[in-house]
Protein backbone atom coordinates (compact mmCIF):
# COMPACT_ATOMS: atom_id res chain seq x y z
CA UNK A 1 0.00 0.00 0.00
CA UNK A 2 2.77 2.58 0.88
CA UNK A 3 4.75 1.61 -2.25
CA UNK A 4 1.44 2.74 -4.21
CA UNK A 5 1.33 5.31 -2.70
CA UNK A 6 4.57 6.51 -3.58
CA UNK A 7 4.07 5.44 -6.97
CA UNK A 8 1.21 6.79 -7.37
CA UNK A 9 2.63 9.83 -6.35
CA UNK A 10 5.79 10.14 -8.50
CA UNK A 11 3.58 8.79 -11.60
CA UNK A 12 0.59 11.56 -10.97
CA UNK A 13 3.91 13.91 -10.89
CA UNK A 14 5.37 12.81 -13.87
CA UNK A 15 1.77 12.93 -15.69
CA UNK A 16 1.20 16.81 -14.76
CA UNK A 17 4.83 17.57 -14.96
CA UNK A 18 5.61 16.32 -18.92
CA UNK A 19 2.37 17.94 -19.41
CA UNK A 20 2.96 21.32 -17.92
CA UNK A 21 6.31 20.96 -20.16
CA UNK A 22 4.36 20.74 -23.32
CA UNK A 23 1.56 23.53 -22.07
CA UNK A 24 4.34 26.14 -21.06
CA UNK A 25 6.12 26.13 -24.46
CA UNK A 26 3.14 26.01 -26.37
CA UNK A 27 2.38 29.47 -23.71
CA UNK A 28 5.52 30.90 -24.72
CA UNK A 29 4.27 30.58 -28.38
CA UNK A 30 1.30 32.05 -27.19
CA UNK A 31 2.09 34.82 -25.05
CA UNK A 32 5.90 35.70 -26.29
CA UNK A 33 4.29 36.71 -30.11
CA UNK A 34 1.52 38.95 -28.62
CA UNK A 35 4.18 40.71 -26.45
CA UNK A 36 6.37 41.52 -29.43
CA UNK A 37 3.38 42.69 -31.89
CA UNK A 38 1.23 44.25 -29.49
CA UNK A 39 2.29 47.01 -27.73
CA UNK A 40 2.88 47.73 -24.24
CA UNK A 41 -0.01 49.70 -23.82
CA UNK A 42 -2.15 46.85 -25.41
CA UNK A 43 -0.37 44.17 -23.68
CA UNK A 44 -1.91 46.52 -19.98
CA UNK A 45 -5.03 45.87 -21.18
CA UNK A 46 -4.84 41.72 -21.89
CA UNK A 47 -3.23 41.40 -18.62
CA UNK A 48 -5.62 43.92 -16.82
CA UNK A 49 -8.32 41.25 -17.60
CA UNK A 50 -6.29 38.33 -15.64
CA UNK A 51 -5.86 40.69 -13.14
CA UNK A 52 -10.01 40.66 -12.42
CA UNK A 53 -10.63 37.27 -14.10
CA UNK A 54 -8.06 35.82 -11.55
CA UNK A 55 -10.57 36.88 -8.86
CA UNK A 56 -13.17 35.02 -10.24
CA UNK A 57 -11.14 32.06 -11.24
CA UNK A 58 -9.68 31.16 -7.93
CA UNK A 59 -13.48 31.34 -6.30
CA UNK A 60 -14.35 28.66 -8.53
CA UNK A 61 -10.84 26.64 -8.88
CA UNK A 62 -9.21 27.45 -5.56
CA UNK A 63 -10.41 25.97 -2.78
CA UNK A 64 -13.12 22.91 -4.14
CA UNK A 65 -11.28 20.96 -6.50
CA UNK A 66 -8.74 20.24 -3.72
CA UNK A 67 -11.45 19.63 -1.56
CA UNK A 68 -12.69 17.08 -4.24
CA UNK A 69 -9.85 16.01 -4.70
CA UNK A 70 -9.62 15.02 -0.80
CA UNK A 71 -12.87 13.87 0.01
CA UNK A 72 -13.06 11.84 -3.85
CA UNK A 73 -9.32 9.88 -2.01
CA UNK A 74 -10.37 9.62 1.12
CA UNK A 75 -13.75 7.81 -0.17
CA UNK A 76 -10.92 5.37 -2.15
CA UNK A 77 -9.09 4.80 0.43
CA UNK A 78 -11.80 3.63 2.40
CA UNK A 79 -12.97 1.50 -0.57
CA UNK A 80 -16.14 3.76 -0.87
CA UNK A 81 -16.94 4.42 -4.42
CA UNK A 82 -20.49 5.30 -4.37
CA UNK A 83 -19.69 8.26 -1.76
CA UNK A 84 -16.85 9.50 -4.24
CA UNK A 85 -19.66 10.05 -6.85
CA UNK A 86 -22.02 11.50 -4.65
CA UNK A 87 -19.23 14.37 -3.71
CA UNK A 88 -18.14 14.83 -7.94
CA UNK A 89 -22.14 15.41 -7.88
CA UNK A 90 -22.59 17.69 -5.23
CA UNK A 91 -19.51 19.67 -6.19
CA UNK A 92 -20.60 20.08 -10.03
CA UNK A 93 -23.64 21.82 -9.52
CA UNK A 94 -21.90 24.17 -6.86
CA UNK A 95 -19.06 24.86 -9.62
CA UNK A 96 -22.03 25.38 -12.17
CA UNK A 97 -23.65 28.38 -10.01
CA UNK A 98 -19.75 29.99 -9.16
CA UNK A 99 -19.06 29.40 -12.75
CA UNK A 100 -22.42 30.86 -14.16
CA UNK A 101 -22.04 33.97 -11.46
CA UNK A 102 -19.00 34.83 -12.17
CA UNK A 103 -19.38 34.74 -15.61
CA UNK A 104 -22.52 36.99 -15.43
CA UNK A 105 -20.51 39.74 -13.15
CA UNK A 106 -17.28 39.95 -15.95
CA UNK A 107 -19.94 40.71 -18.63
CA UNK A 108 -21.98 42.79 -17.48
CA UNK A 109 -20.07 45.09 -15.11
CA UNK A 110 -16.88 44.95 -17.57
CA UNK A 111 -16.72 48.80 -17.55
CA UNK A 112 -17.16 49.44 -13.72
CA UNK A 113 -14.56 46.78 -13.20
CA UNK A 114 -11.94 48.28 -15.70
CA UNK A 115 -12.56 52.01 -14.13
CA UNK A 116 -11.68 49.66 -10.74
CA UNK A 117 -8.62 48.58 -12.11
CA UNK A 118 -7.68 52.08 -13.59
CA UNK A 119 -7.92 50.93 -17.31
CA UNK A 120 -10.73 52.00 -18.95
CA UNK A 121 -9.48 50.11 -22.14
CA UNK A 122 -9.30 46.97 -20.55
CA UNK A 123 -13.50 47.01 -20.47
CA UNK A 124 -13.24 44.73 -24.00
CA UNK A 125 -10.64 42.33 -22.69
CA UNK A 126 -12.98 41.77 -19.45
CA UNK A 127 -16.28 40.78 -21.74
CA UNK A 128 -13.86 38.28 -23.69
CA UNK A 129 -12.55 36.52 -21.06
CA UNK A 130 -15.96 36.60 -18.92
CA UNK A 131 -16.87 32.64 -20.44
CA UNK A 132 -13.89 31.36 -19.40
CA UNK A 133 -14.60 31.72 -15.76
CA UNK A 134 -17.66 29.47 -16.78
CA UNK A 135 -16.25 26.65 -18.55
CA UNK A 136 -13.06 26.13 -15.85
CA UNK A 137 -15.45 25.80 -13.10
CA UNK A 138 -16.53 22.67 -14.87
CA UNK A 139 -13.47 21.94 -15.53
CA UNK A 140 -12.29 22.26 -12.10
CA UNK A 141 -14.68 19.66 -10.87
CA UNK A 142 -13.51 17.48 -13.32
CA UNK A 143 -9.89 17.98 -12.77
CA UNK A 144 -10.92 17.62 -8.82
CA UNK A 145 -12.40 14.54 -9.11
CA UNK A 146 -9.92 12.65 -11.44
CA UNK A 147 -7.47 13.65 -9.13
CA UNK A 148 -8.91 12.43 -6.15
CA UNK A 149 -8.39 9.36 -8.01
CA UNK A 150 -5.07 9.43 -9.10
CA UNK A 151 -5.34 9.90 -12.32
CA UNK A 152 -3.81 13.04 -13.60
CA UNK A 153 -4.32 11.65 -17.34
CA UNK A 154 -7.70 13.97 -18.02
CA UNK A 155 -6.07 16.88 -16.42
CA UNK A 156 -3.03 16.33 -18.42
CA UNK A 157 -4.39 16.22 -21.68
CA UNK A 158 -6.98 18.83 -21.02
CA UNK A 159 -4.62 21.20 -20.49
CA UNK A 160 -2.58 20.51 -23.61
CA UNK A 161 -5.76 20.55 -25.53
CA UNK A 162 -6.43 24.52 -24.10
CA UNK A 163 -2.84 25.24 -24.64
CA UNK A 164 -2.86 23.94 -28.34
CA UNK A 165 -5.95 25.51 -29.32
CA UNK A 166 -5.25 29.17 -27.25
CA UNK A 167 -1.74 29.27 -29.04
CA UNK A 168 -4.06 28.88 -32.85
CA UNK A 169 -6.36 30.16 -32.48
CA UNK A 170 -5.74 33.31 -30.03
CA UNK A 171 -2.72 34.49 -31.53
CA UNK A 172 -4.15 33.89 -35.24
CA UNK A 173 -6.94 36.16 -34.40
CA UNK A 174 -4.89 38.58 -32.70
CA UNK A 175 -2.12 38.35 -35.77
CA UNK A 176 -4.97 39.16 -38.12
CA UNK A 177 -6.64 42.18 -36.51
CA UNK A 178 -2.99 43.80 -35.54
CA UNK A 179 -2.42 43.44 -39.41
CA UNK A 180 -5.93 44.41 -41.16
CA UNK A 181 -7.15 46.66 -37.91
CA UNK A 182 -3.91 47.71 -36.45
CA UNK A 183 -5.49 48.11 -33.07
CA UNK A 184 -3.79 46.97 -30.31
CA UNK A 185 -7.05 46.76 -27.91
CA UNK A 186 -8.72 45.11 -30.18
CA UNK A 187 -5.74 42.60 -30.87
CA UNK A 188 -5.63 42.19 -27.17
CA UNK A 189 -9.86 41.22 -26.98
CA UNK A 190 -8.73 38.33 -30.10
CA UNK A 191 -6.08 37.20 -28.02
CA UNK A 192 -8.46 36.94 -24.92
CA UNK A 193 -11.25 34.99 -27.08
CA UNK A 194 -8.88 32.24 -28.08
CA UNK A 195 -8.15 31.62 -24.08
CA UNK A 196 -12.32 31.43 -24.22
CA UNK A 197 -12.26 29.17 -26.66
CA UNK A 198 -9.55 26.91 -25.58
CA UNK A 199 -11.25 26.22 -22.45
CA UNK A 200 -14.73 25.36 -23.54
CA UNK A 201 -12.72 22.58 -25.41
CA UNK A 202 -11.04 21.42 -22.64
CA UNK A 203 -14.31 21.48 -20.73
CA UNK A 204 -16.11 19.28 -23.29
CA UNK A 205 -12.93 16.63 -23.04
CA UNK A 206 -13.11 16.30 -19.44
CA UNK A 207 -16.49 15.60 -19.67
CA UNK A 208 -16.52 12.94 -21.66
CA UNK A 209 -13.77 11.23 -20.06
CA UNK A 210 -16.14 11.33 -17.26
CA UNK A 211 -19.40 9.60 -19.02
CA UNK A 212 -16.70 7.34 -20.39
CA UNK A 213 -15.39 6.64 -16.61
CA UNK A 214 -19.09 6.11 -15.28
CA UNK A 215 -19.78 3.98 -18.07
CA UNK A 216 -16.40 1.95 -16.71
CA UNK A 217 -17.60 2.10 -13.21
CA UNK A 218 -21.13 0.58 -14.14
CA UNK A 219 -19.61 -2.74 -14.38
CA UNK A 220 -17.93 -2.85 -11.16
CA UNK A 221 -19.86 -4.62 -8.18
CA UNK A 222 -21.65 -2.08 -6.00
CA UNK A 223 -19.44 -1.91 -2.87
CA UNK A 224 -22.62 -1.77 -0.91
CA UNK A 225 -21.60 1.41 1.36
CA UNK A 226 -23.71 3.53 3.01
CA UNK A 227 -23.67 7.10 1.43
CA UNK A 228 -23.84 10.19 3.16
CA UNK A 229 -26.71 12.83 2.84
CA UNK A 230 -25.75 15.67 -0.64
CA UNK A 231 -26.17 18.60 2.53
CA UNK A 232 -23.65 16.77 4.59
CA UNK A 233 -21.53 16.29 1.70
CA UNK A 234 -22.09 19.93 0.46
CA UNK A 235 -21.58 21.12 4.11
CA UNK A 236 -18.36 19.18 4.23
CA UNK A 237 -17.05 20.83 0.94
CA UNK A 238 -17.21 24.28 1.86
CA UNK A 239 -15.57 23.58 5.84
CA UNK A 240 -12.60 22.33 3.90
CA UNK A 241 -13.02 24.80 0.54
CA UNK A 242 -14.09 28.37 1.95
CA UNK A 243 -10.58 28.89 3.86
CA UNK A 244 -8.50 27.47 1.24
CA UNK A 245 -10.43 29.76 -1.07
CA UNK A 246 -10.60 32.53 1.03
CA UNK A 247 -6.57 32.11 1.21
CA UNK A 248 -6.30 31.73 -2.57
CA UNK A 249 -8.79 34.62 -3.01
CA UNK A 250 -7.25 37.13 -0.57
CA UNK A 251 -3.57 36.82 -2.85
CA UNK A 252 -5.97 37.50 -6.08
CA UNK A 253 -7.54 40.32 -4.87
CA UNK A 254 -4.17 41.75 -3.59
CA UNK A 255 -3.02 41.48 -6.99
CA UNK A 256 -5.90 43.02 -8.16
CA UNK A 257 -5.34 46.13 -5.01
CA UNK A 258 -1.89 45.81 -6.14
CA UNK A 259 -2.35 46.90 -9.86
CA UNK A 260 -5.01 49.41 -8.89
CA UNK A 261 -2.72 50.85 -6.38
CA UNK A 262 0.34 51.06 -8.45
CA UNK A 263 -1.59 52.87 -11.22
CA UNK A 264 -2.86 55.22 -8.95
CA UNK A 265 0.90 55.65 -7.33
CA UNK A 266 2.43 56.32 -10.64
CA UNK A 267 -0.02 58.92 -11.63
CA UNK A 268 -0.41 60.52 -8.74
CA UNK A 269 2.16 60.38 -6.58
CA UNK A 270 4.78 59.75 -9.46
CA UNK A 271 3.26 62.18 -11.97
CA UNK A 272 2.90 60.11 -14.79
CA UNK A 273 0.13 60.27 -17.64
CA UNK A 274 -2.42 57.22 -17.91
CA UNK A 275 -0.57 55.94 -21.21
CA UNK A 276 3.23 56.09 -19.23
CA UNK A 277 1.17 54.35 -16.75
CA UNK A 278 -0.31 52.16 -19.12
CA UNK A 279 2.99 51.07 -20.57
CA UNK A 280 5.29 50.50 -17.11
CA UNK A 281 2.09 48.24 -16.37
CA UNK A 282 2.66 46.31 -19.59
CA UNK A 283 6.12 45.91 -19.39
CA UNK A 284 5.48 44.44 -15.62
CA UNK A 285 3.09 42.23 -16.85
CA UNK A 286 5.63 40.73 -19.41
CA UNK A 287 8.27 40.60 -16.48
CA UNK A 288 5.79 38.36 -14.34
CA UNK A 289 5.10 36.38 -17.07
CA UNK A 290 8.91 34.94 -16.92
CA UNK A 291 8.63 35.14 -13.29
CA UNK A 292 5.56 32.24 -13.10
CA UNK A 293 7.34 30.50 -15.60
CA UNK A 294 9.17 27.93 -13.35
CA UNK A 295 6.85 28.15 -10.51
CA UNK A 296 4.08 26.23 -12.90
CA UNK A 297 6.84 23.18 -12.85
CA UNK A 298 6.18 22.94 -8.98
CA UNK A 299 2.35 22.76 -8.71
CA UNK A 300 2.56 19.50 -10.42
CA UNK A 301 3.85 18.06 -7.37
CA UNK A 302 1.33 20.06 -4.54
CA UNK A 303 -1.74 18.77 -7.04
CA UNK A 304 -0.29 15.15 -6.79
CA UNK A 305 1.24 15.60 -3.42
CA UNK A 306 -2.62 16.06 -1.72
CA UNK A 307 -4.44 13.32 -2.39
CA UNK A 308 -1.87 10.92 -1.77
CA UNK A 309 -1.00 12.55 1.34
CA UNK A 310 -4.31 12.37 2.63
CA UNK A 311 -4.66 8.96 1.73
CA UNK A 312 -1.39 8.26 3.91
CA UNK A 313 -2.98 10.58 7.03
CA UNK A 314 -6.02 8.55 6.89
CA UNK A 315 -4.62 5.09 6.81
CA UNK A 316 -1.86 6.45 9.66
CA UNK A 317 0.88 5.27 7.95
CA UNK A 318 3.32 7.81 9.95
CA UNK A 319 6.58 6.73 8.03
CA UNK A 320 4.86 6.84 4.41
CA UNK A 321 3.65 10.58 5.82
CA UNK A 322 7.07 12.04 6.53
CA UNK A 323 8.53 10.56 3.56
CA UNK A 324 6.31 11.56 1.19
CA UNK A 325 6.34 15.21 2.71
CA UNK A 326 10.22 15.58 2.77
CA UNK A 327 10.58 13.93 -0.85
CA UNK A 328 7.92 16.29 -2.23
CA UNK A 329 9.68 19.70 -0.71
CA UNK A 330 12.94 18.15 -1.46
CA UNK A 331 11.74 18.12 -5.41
CA UNK A 332 10.21 21.34 -4.95
CA UNK A 333 13.63 22.88 -3.95
CA UNK A 334 15.18 21.02 -6.60
CA UNK A 335 13.50 22.69 -8.86
CA UNK A 336 12.88 26.16 -7.61
CA UNK A 337 16.49 27.03 -6.16
CA UNK A 338 18.25 26.87 -9.43
CA UNK A 339 15.73 28.62 -11.41
CA UNK A 340 15.69 31.28 -9.35
CA UNK A 341 19.62 31.83 -9.45
CA UNK A 342 19.45 31.38 -13.20
CA UNK A 343 16.65 33.50 -13.93
CA UNK A 344 18.01 36.58 -12.06
CA UNK A 345 21.54 35.62 -13.80
CA UNK A 346 20.35 35.43 -16.64
CA UNK A 347 17.24 37.95 -16.70
CA UNK A 348 18.47 40.41 -19.35
CA UNK A 349 19.62 37.91 -22.22
CA UNK A 350 16.01 35.97 -21.44
CA UNK A 351 14.13 39.15 -21.88
CA UNK A 352 16.07 40.53 -25.15
CA UNK A 353 15.88 37.10 -26.57
CA UNK A 354 11.94 36.53 -25.89
CA UNK A 355 11.07 40.24 -26.96
CA UNK A 356 12.76 40.95 -29.75
CA UNK A 357 10.32 42.57 -31.30
CA UNK A 358 10.32 45.52 -28.89
CA UNK A 359 14.14 46.28 -27.12
CA UNK A 360 12.77 48.59 -25.03
CA UNK A 361 10.11 46.75 -23.28
CA UNK A 362 12.98 44.01 -23.21
CA UNK A 363 15.25 45.83 -21.21
CA UNK A 364 12.78 46.93 -18.71
CA UNK A 365 11.04 43.21 -18.52
CA UNK A 366 14.71 42.14 -17.47
CA UNK A 367 15.58 45.01 -14.70
CA UNK A 368 12.34 43.53 -13.06
CA UNK A 369 12.67 40.02 -13.36
CA UNK A 370 16.07 40.13 -12.09
CA UNK A 371 14.54 41.40 -9.06
CA UNK A 372 11.15 38.90 -9.21
CA UNK A 373 13.59 35.96 -10.10
CA UNK A 374 14.76 36.09 -6.36
CA UNK A 375 11.11 34.85 -5.46
CA UNK A 376 10.51 32.37 -7.58
CA UNK A 377 12.15 29.74 -4.78
CA UNK A 378 9.96 31.36 -2.03
CA UNK A 379 6.63 31.15 -4.25
CA UNK A 380 7.34 27.76 -5.30
CA UNK A 381 7.80 26.48 -2.07
CA UNK A 382 4.58 28.26 -0.82
CA UNK A 383 2.76 25.51 -2.99
CA UNK A 384 3.66 22.38 -1.20
CA UNK A 385 3.68 23.73 1.61
CA UNK A 386 0.00 24.60 1.27
CA UNK A 387 -0.49 21.22 -0.30
CA UNK A 388 1.07 19.86 3.11
CA UNK A 389 -0.90 22.38 5.69
CA UNK A 390 -4.51 20.96 3.89
CA UNK A 391 -3.08 17.33 3.69
CA UNK A 392 -3.28 17.75 7.38
CA UNK A 393 -6.55 19.44 7.72
CA UNK A 394 -4.86 22.73 8.56
CA UNK A 395 -6.64 25.18 5.98
CA UNK A 396 -7.39 28.30 7.91
CA UNK A 397 -2.93 28.83 8.51
CA UNK A 398 -2.65 29.19 5.26
CA UNK A 399 -5.34 31.65 4.75
CA UNK A 400 -3.54 33.31 7.65
CA UNK A 401 -0.41 33.06 6.48
CA UNK A 402 -1.02 34.54 2.81
CA UNK A 403 -2.99 37.29 4.71
CA UNK A 404 -0.10 38.69 6.72
CA UNK A 405 2.21 38.29 3.30
CA UNK A 406 -0.24 40.47 1.25
CA UNK A 407 -0.37 43.23 4.24
CA UNK A 408 3.25 43.56 3.34
CA UNK A 409 2.82 43.45 -0.45
CA UNK A 410 0.42 46.19 -0.43
CA UNK A 411 2.36 48.56 2.27
CA UNK A 412 5.49 47.67 0.14
CA UNK A 413 4.06 48.56 -3.35
CA UNK A 414 2.02 51.75 -1.85
CA UNK A 415 5.46 53.49 -0.42
CA UNK A 416 7.82 52.66 -3.51
CA UNK A 417 5.50 53.23 -6.18
CA UNK A 418 4.62 56.39 -5.74
CA UNK A 419 8.66 57.04 -6.06
CA UNK A 420 9.51 58.54 -10.10
CA UNK A 421 12.91 56.79 -10.13
CA UNK A 422 11.48 53.32 -8.39
CA UNK A 423 7.59 53.08 -10.42
CA UNK A 424 6.60 49.76 -11.19
CA UNK A 425 10.14 48.19 -9.39
CA UNK A 426 7.87 48.51 -6.45
CA UNK A 427 5.83 45.58 -7.02
CA UNK A 428 8.61 43.53 -7.70
CA UNK A 429 10.33 44.17 -4.61
CA UNK A 430 7.20 43.87 -2.79
CA UNK A 431 6.52 40.41 -4.24
CA UNK A 432 9.83 39.30 -3.14
CA UNK A 433 9.40 40.29 0.26
CA UNK A 434 5.86 38.99 0.50
CA UNK A 435 6.30 35.67 -0.33
CA UNK A 436 9.77 35.62 1.84
CA UNK A 437 7.21 35.98 4.72
CA UNK A 438 4.28 33.75 3.61
CA UNK A 439 7.16 30.86 3.44
CA UNK A 440 8.38 31.59 6.91
CA UNK A 441 5.42 31.39 8.43
CA UNK A 442 3.98 28.07 6.29
CA UNK A 443 7.81 26.51 7.44
CA UNK A 444 6.67 27.13 11.19
CA UNK A 445 3.06 25.29 10.48
CA UNK A 446 4.44 22.72 8.54
CA UNK A 447 7.01 21.70 11.16
CA UNK A 448 4.22 21.61 14.04
CA UNK A 449 2.37 19.36 12.36
CA UNK A 450 5.13 16.96 10.85
CA UNK A 451 8.24 17.50 13.50
CA UNK A 452 9.67 14.35 11.94
CA UNK A 453 10.09 15.52 8.38
CA UNK A 454 13.53 16.22 7.17
CA UNK A 455 15.22 19.51 7.88
CA UNK A 456 13.96 21.47 4.86
CA UNK A 457 17.65 24.33 5.45
CA UNK A 458 19.37 20.97 5.53
CA UNK A 459 17.68 20.24 2.27
CA UNK A 460 17.78 23.66 0.53
CA UNK A 461 21.89 24.50 1.48
CA UNK A 462 23.59 21.93 -0.69
CA UNK A 463 21.45 23.20 -3.42
CA UNK A 464 21.92 26.34 -2.83
CA UNK A 465 25.93 26.10 -3.16
CA UNK A 466 25.06 23.69 -6.57
CA UNK A 467 23.11 26.64 -7.91
CA UNK A 468 25.62 29.38 -6.73
CA UNK A 469 28.35 27.02 -8.38
CA UNK A 470 25.90 26.61 -11.42
CA UNK A 471 25.53 30.51 -11.47
CA UNK A 472 29.26 31.21 -11.44
CA UNK A 473 29.91 28.80 -14.32
CA UNK A 474 27.09 29.29 -17.05
CA UNK A 475 27.25 33.15 -17.06
CA UNK A 476 31.44 32.57 -16.84
CA UNK A 477 30.75 30.24 -20.30
CA UNK A 478 27.86 32.97 -21.40
CA UNK A 479 30.47 35.98 -21.00
CA UNK A 480 32.92 33.79 -22.72
CA UNK A 481 30.87 32.89 -25.91
CA UNK A 482 29.29 36.32 -26.66
CA UNK A 483 32.82 36.84 -27.67
CA UNK A 484 32.22 35.37 -30.65
CA UNK A 485 28.72 34.50 -30.80
CA UNK A 486 25.45 36.92 -30.08
CA UNK A 487 23.94 37.25 -27.25
CA UNK A 488 20.80 35.64 -28.38
CA UNK A 489 22.62 33.14 -29.95
CA UNK A 490 25.39 32.31 -26.81
CA UNK A 491 22.45 32.10 -24.09
CA UNK A 492 21.35 28.66 -25.13
CA UNK A 493 24.12 26.73 -24.88
CA UNK A 494 24.86 28.34 -21.63
CA UNK A 495 21.55 27.32 -20.07
CA UNK A 496 22.87 23.92 -21.59
CA UNK A 497 26.43 23.82 -19.70
CA UNK A 498 23.91 25.66 -16.10
CA UNK A 499 21.77 22.31 -16.25
CA UNK A 500 24.98 20.23 -16.45
CA UNK A 501 26.67 21.78 -13.80
CA UNK A 502 24.02 22.00 -11.51
CA UNK A 503 23.35 17.88 -11.67
CA UNK A 504 26.77 16.93 -11.18
CA UNK A 505 27.07 19.39 -8.26
CA UNK A 506 23.78 18.53 -6.58
CA UNK A 507 25.34 14.75 -6.93
CA UNK A 508 28.88 15.90 -5.45
CA UNK A 509 27.09 18.17 -2.76
CA UNK A 510 24.80 15.58 -1.42
CA UNK A 511 21.30 17.54 -2.81
CA UNK A 512 19.81 14.18 -4.18
CA UNK A 513 19.55 10.81 -2.75
CA UNK A 514 20.21 7.16 -4.67
CA UNK A 515 16.42 7.40 -4.01
CA UNK A 516 15.60 10.24 -5.82
CA UNK A 517 17.32 9.95 -8.47
CA UNK A 518 15.65 5.87 -9.09
CA UNK A 519 12.61 7.57 -9.45
CA UNK A 520 13.33 9.04 -12.56
CA UNK A 521 12.92 7.24 -15.85
CA UNK A 522 15.85 4.76 -16.20
CA UNK A 523 16.76 6.32 -12.71
CA UNK A 524 18.92 3.70 -11.80
CA UNK A 525 21.30 3.54 -14.62
CA UNK A 526 21.62 7.39 -13.93
CA UNK A 527 22.94 6.60 -10.35
CA UNK A 528 25.09 4.38 -11.51
CA UNK A 529 26.46 7.02 -13.80
CA UNK A 530 26.85 9.65 -12.00
CA UNK A 531 28.13 7.21 -8.73
CA UNK A 532 25.06 8.47 -6.36
CA UNK A 533 25.87 5.92 -3.10
CA UNK A 534 22.73 4.00 -2.30
CA UNK A 535 22.09 4.76 1.05
CA UNK A 536 21.70 1.42 3.73
CA UNK A 537 18.21 2.38 4.46
CA UNK A 538 15.35 3.87 2.74
CA UNK A 539 15.01 7.58 3.84
CA UNK A 540 11.62 6.96 5.40
CA UNK A 541 12.60 4.60 7.37
CA UNK A 542 15.33 6.49 9.04
CA UNK A 543 13.33 9.31 10.75
CA UNK A 544 12.54 8.63 14.57
CA UNK A 545 8.70 8.34 15.65
CA UNK A 546 7.66 11.62 17.24
CA UNK A 547 4.83 12.29 20.04
CA UNK A 548 1.14 11.34 18.90
CA UNK A 549 -0.42 14.50 20.90
CA UNK A 550 -3.22 16.67 19.16
CA UNK A 551 -1.90 19.20 16.28
CA UNK A 552 -3.13 22.57 16.16
CA UNK A 553 -4.54 21.32 12.55
CA UNK A 554 -7.69 19.58 14.15
CA UNK A 555 -8.95 17.81 17.26
CA UNK A 556 -8.53 14.48 14.86
CA UNK A 557 -5.29 15.25 13.52
CA UNK A 558 -2.28 14.08 15.18
CA UNK A 559 1.35 14.83 14.45
CA UNK A 560 3.20 12.66 12.83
Amino acid sequence: MAEGRKNGFMRGTAILSASTLIVKALGLLFSIPLANFISAEGMSYFYGAYDIFTIFLVLSTAGLPIAVSRMVSTANAMGRRREADQVFSVAFWLFFAIGAAGCLIMLFGSRQISELLGKPGAAGTIVALAPTVFFLSITSALRGYFQGRSNMVPTAASQVIEAVMKVAVGTGLAYYIITYIGSDSMAAVGAIIGVSVSSGLGMIYLVLCKLRQRRKDRELPEDGSAVSSRRDMMFSLLRFAVPITLGACFLSVLDFVDSAVLMDRMKTAAGFTQDQADYFSGVLGNARKFFDLPGAFVVPISTSLLPVLSGAIVSGDKPQVRHISSMSMRMTLLIAIPASVGMSIFAEPICMLLLAGRPDVGEGAARLLQVLALAIAFSSTVYTTNAMLQSFGRTTRPVIDMAVGGVVKIALSYALAGIPEINVMGSAVSTVASYLVIVILNLIAVRESLPGMDSVLGMAMPLLFSAAVMGAASYGAYLGLIQFLSPRLALVPAIVIAVIVYALCAVLFRGVSYEDVCMLPKGETIARLLKVKKSSRPRHMMVKTTSTRPSKGGRHMRNI
